[in-house]
């Protein structure tokens, strides 16, 4: 039983213990009052159904007192609209036609052509989980991050998964922008049944940008009722923003708490070998029939991997270079690279003396992160990551450094923290090669 039937079973047995004060006896009761079912909520309107005109004539007089109850259940303000069954059913039938939308997928992003890395294997896989079966185990799922890391990629991919699985699944992606102006155009043209129709019909909707309706108070009004009719109904939402739940300023305190009342995943700026598998990906998207050599798709992971979007645009750019200025060019080397990149790019004219501050600095820009973040005290994963190596490393390559001194250079940690970070370093440097590849990549920047 989802919430709206648990609701109305709650009025129905609270209107039976008040019959008296209404002046009706238990076989009028169970002869039409019983036979009400609660069929949808469009805005703060209750549709109730029955099952004949003559029962609905008399249940009429009393539709006062049970939207009185319906409302104290609820802790809500909605008015119960009551018609027949076959009523309802004519008006649903001519509402059949309505739904006839475009999903607004975008069928060039799938799961197939998405890379993965740490940075975001979490929320691929909460995202495949949820095209595989939606609605069962995590609704909503929201996703966040900076701008240009996936999210979009990962909502098209969802919607695109569901309907290779199900061609008659309801599955529509829109942005929170693209929404808002949809209501408001309903709303200027009289609209807004065929506006809660389509939307309440939807078994996957994808949400992309969440944050643009903050504090657009009667777009985030009907959004809610819409939220909480697909969730009673075992629907599946998927929402992105640039900021996880809590941190949506201006956005209604009962929404955020809908929001985070499901799974909430982010995705993390990609490290190198993220950065560096999709640009191969990109390569082969683009059809390149001409060699790159490792050192250029490096010095691009390295240098211009803020974002997927940069990565992207870092690329084409070469490509493009490539096509104007290096025709007879067979292959793509370094030189040719940091010619290229040459106005956005200069090259270092000697390395700077090894130190403390130097390597803390090397690493946190290979892994996209601030010293400050390396200093502090979060539990990120990648940070962690970032600074059990950045220790390691100035243990390694600092001659006479004891872990004292290491503890106190990284925020003032105990030396047996410093002690256990090296342990686990040197252990994953001899399981895991991908870990000592980064390794290694970053001590040639300093050395």
């Amino acid at each position: 039983m989802n919430n709206l039937d648990m609701n109305w079973q709650k009025t129905l047995s609270l209107f039976q213990g008040k019959l008296d004060d209404y002046g009706l006896d238990k076989i009028t009761f169970d002869s039409f009052f019983t036979t009400l079912e609660i069929k949808d909520i469009v805005g703060s309107v209750v549709t109730i159904t029955i099952d004949t005109k003559w029962s609905l004539d008399v249940v009429e007089p009393y539709l006062t007192h049970l939207q009185e109850i319906y409302n104290t259940v609820t802790n809500g303000h909605y008015q119960l609209h009551l018609m027949t069954e076959e009523d309802f059913k004519q008006s649903h039938a001519k509402q059949e036609h309505l739904l006839h939308f475009d999903d607004h997928l975008n069928p060039d992003l799938t799961f197939d052509n998405f890379v993965i890395g740490n940075s975001n294997r979490i929320a691929q896989n909460a995202s495949l989980a949820v095209a595989m079966k939606p609605g069962i185990s995590y609704s909503p799922l929201f996703i966040h991050s900076n701008s240009g890391l996936g999210k979009t990629h990962l909502l098209n991919a969802i919607g695109n998964y569901a309907k290779k699985r199900d061609p008659s699944i309801n599955v529509l992606f829109t942005t929170s922008e693209n929404f808002v102006n949809e209501y408001i155009q309903s709303l200027a043209n009289h609209a807004m049944d065929e506006f809660n129709y389509k939307y309440r019909q939807m078994d996957i909707l994808l949400i992309d940008d969440i944050q643009f309706m903050a504090t657009k108070e009667s777009s985030s009004e009907i959004f809610f009722n819409i939220f909480n009719t697909l969730i009673s109904n075992k629907k599946q939402i998927v929402i992105t923003s640039d900021k996880p739940p809590r941190d949506l300023k201006g956005m209604e305190s009962r929404l955020v708490s809908r929001f985070s009342s499901g799974l909430t995943v982010s995705i993390d700026t990609p490290e190198f070998e993220t950065a560096k598998a999709i640009l191969r990906k990109k390569i082969e998207i683009e059809n390149v029939d001409y060699p790159i050599t490792e050192e250029v798709l490096d010095f691009i992971a390295t240098h211009f991997n803020t974002d997927v979007r940069e990565l992207e645009g870092s690329l084409k750019r070469l490509l493009f270079y490539k096509l104007i200025c290096g025709k007879k060019l067979d292959v793509i080397d370094l030189n040719f690279a940091l010619e290229a990149f040459s106005d956005s790019y200069s090259q270092p004219t000697q390395k700077k003396e090894l130190t403390v501050s130097n390597i803390k600095k090397c690493v946190a820009d290979y892994y996209n992160l601030t010293v400050a973040q390396i200093n502090s005290k979060s539990r990120t994963s990648s940070i962690i990551v970032a600074r059990h190596i950045a220790m390691y490393l100035v243990r390694e390559l600092i001659e006479d450094i004891s872990f004292i001194q290491i503890g106190h250079e990284f925020g003032g940690r105990d030396h047996s923290t410093v002690m256990k970070a090296c342990h686990k370093v040197q252990q994953k440097l001899e399981k895991d090669m991908n870990y000592r590849q980064a390794i290694q990549d970053i001590k040639k920047k300093l050395v």
